[in-house]
C-alpha cells in the first residue's frame, strides 16, 4: 500500500507524487530531459483527456501514466546523453511511443438514448472530454470502453500531432 502523506502540518495531505502535482513532474521531467519545447504540445494534447480519469481505474488515469511514462524516461536517460540532439530526440519519441500503448488513448465514448444508438460520439482530437461531457442530454447514457483492439486511427492522429511540432495557440 502506497504510504499516505499526513493530514497534519506541514503536508496537510498532499504529496509530490499526488494528481495534483503531476503535471509539475511531467514538465519537470520533460526539462530534465531537454525537451521543455515539448511541453505545450504534449500538455495540449494531453489535456483533452481531463475528466476521463473519472470514468476509467486509478491506474489508467491519463495524467499519472504520463507522468510515469516521462519520469521513467528521464530516470533511465544517463545524465550526459540528455542534451545530445539525438538523445532528445530518441527520448522523445519513446515518450510518444510508449504513451500511445496506453489504454486510454484508445478509450471510446458516447451519449445515447434509450434506443442505444449513440447521439454523439467523443473524439479526443476533436473535442476535449469535458465540452463531450456537457452534450450529455436529460435521459441519455454515456457508455466508456476500450475496444478490444484498441483504436489505431487515433494512435495514428495522436502520434502525428505529437511527433510533428506545429506552433499552436493554446
Amino acid at each position: 500500500m502506497p504510504v499516505r502523506p499526513s493530514e497534519d502540518p506541514p503536508y496537510l495531505g498532499r504529496d509530490v507524487m499526488d494528481r495534483g502535482c503531476a503535471v509539475y513532474a511531467i514538465v519537470d521531467g520533460l526539462a530534465q530531459l531537454g525537451l521543455a519545447d515539448k511541453v505545450a504540445a504534449l500538455l495540449h494534447w494531453l489535456g483533452r483527456f481531463e475528466g476521463l480519469e473519472k470514468h476509467l481505474e486509478e491506474e489508467l488515469d491519463p495524467t499519472l501514466c504520463v507522468r510515469q511514462i516521462v519520469l521513467q524516461q528521464a530516470a533511465e536517460t544517463p545524465l550526459a546523453a540528455r542534451q545530445a540532439a539525438s538523445s532528445r530526440d530518441s527520448s522523445w519519441r519513446n515518450i510518444v511511443a510508449a504513451i500511445l500503448e496506453q489504454p486510454f488513448v484508445h478509450t471510446c465514448s458516447d451519449w445515447s438514448g434509450p434506443d442505444l444508438r449513440p447521439r454523439v460520439v467523443w473524439d479526443p482530437l476533436a473535442q476535449p472530454f469535458l465540452e463531450f461531457l456537457a452534450e450529455g442530454r436529460e435521459g441519455e447514457d454515456m457508455a466508456t470502453w476500450m475496444p478490444e483492439d484498441g483504436n489505431p486511427d487515433r494512435a495514428r492522429r495522436s502520434s502525428i500531432q505529437l511527433l510533428v511540432q506545429r506552433q499552436r495557440p493554446l
